[in-house]
Order: structure tokens, then sequence, then C-alpha cells
């Protein structure tokens, strides 16, 4: 993690992208990789709504940040392409020796702080932006969902898959990394703007 890598999908335009990172850099606010495409560039499937109604995370039905409360696969495609641009960025945490459900949640635990300081320097920029990162959320110990409104909107990022996004493969037409090597685990977030 010396060096940033930041890949830019040179065929696609990206319009008005922020000059977001100029202080801190990526690298300071926690990033290993980011790039920058178009939302067209995004690919969809319900099929990761229905690997969210298997509920293998626990998460479904759990939060405002999964589906249900996301709204449905086909306002969830809807949001996403009423953006222009999107940032994808991710972190890695090493693993070795630690490679088990706690080493999981503590490299999780870290990305989200990282999604947090980016969407912040992000959102100085592009108040409205939509960002999307990892499932459930870590914001409150106990969810209101669905009995009363989410209390932290403005800290709650719903997951990238429950808006149906395939991020394997916007992470290859970027060229980005979706994998680091043994006992490493690679987390992405989103910023659509």
């Amino acid at each position: 993690m010396d060096n940033l890598r930041t890949a830019f999908n040179t065929n696609e335009k990206i319009m008005n992208h922020p000059s977001v990172f100029m202080h801190p850099s990526p690298q300071e606010m926690g990033v290993n990789e980011c790039a920058f495409s178009t939302t067209d560039q995004l690919l969809f499937s319900d099929q990761t709504r229905t690997l969210c109604e298997h509920n293998s995370c626990g998460q479904f039905d759990a939060t405002w940040a999964c589906p249900p409360a996301v709204g449905s696969y086909e306002s969830c495609v809807l949001k996403c392409l009423s953006y222009k641009n999107v940032l994808i960025f991710s972190t890695v945490a090493d693993l070795k020796g630690r490679y088990n459900a706690r080493g999981w949640q503590d490299a999780r635990i870290r990305h989200e702080a990282v999604t947090a300081r980016v969407a912040q320097q992000f959102r100085t920029h592009r108040p409205n932006s939509l960002v999307l990162s990892t499932e459930g959320c870590l914001v409150c110990d106990a969810c209101t969902y669905p009995h009363e409104p989410c209390r932290y909107p403005d800290k709650l990022f719903p997951s990238v898959e429950g808006y149906g996004i395939i991020v394997m493969d916007i992470v290859i037409k970027t060229g980005l990394r979706y994998t680091h090597g043994p006992e490493t685990l690679t987390y992405f977030s989103f910023i659509l703007f």
C-alpha cells in the first residue's frame, strides 16, 4: 500500500468529477485503489437481490441499509442511473493469521471508517451524491428499522449489492484488483455523482 493505484477508464468521459482528493489524498484516507467511471458501465442483476433474500449476511429485512428497506430492485437501478459518474474505491486487509470471522469484521469496520472519511470529503463537492458500501450499517448498535426512520441518514451507506450492482464486473472494467493474494480481504465502496 505504499503507492496508491488509481485507474481511470480511458474509454469513458467523466463529466465534472471533483478534485476531491487534493488533500487529504486517497492514501491518507486509507484507500487502496480507486477509479472513476460512468454509471452506464455498471452491470445490474436482480440475482444480487435473490442472494440478499437468502440472508447469508443476516442483514436482509433488518436494517435501513439493505433490502427491502432500500427499495425495489428496479427503483435502485433507476436511482443509480440518475447519476452520471461513479467513483469506486477499495480497502485491503491483510488477514494472515486472522483469516476468520473476527478478522473479516475488523476489516469491515476499518473499511466503513474509510468510506465515511471519503464520503465526507466527497460530499463537500457533491452534497447529493449516493454512497454505497458493504452489507448492513455499523453506525448504531440497534437499527430503528422498520419501526422508526433512520437516526443518521447522512451516515447510512446502503449495500452496493443490495442496489443490484455486480461489483466484480465494474472492478474488472476499471482495472482495479478484486483480490490481493492469499489471506487478504478486499472491500469496495461506490460514490455515484
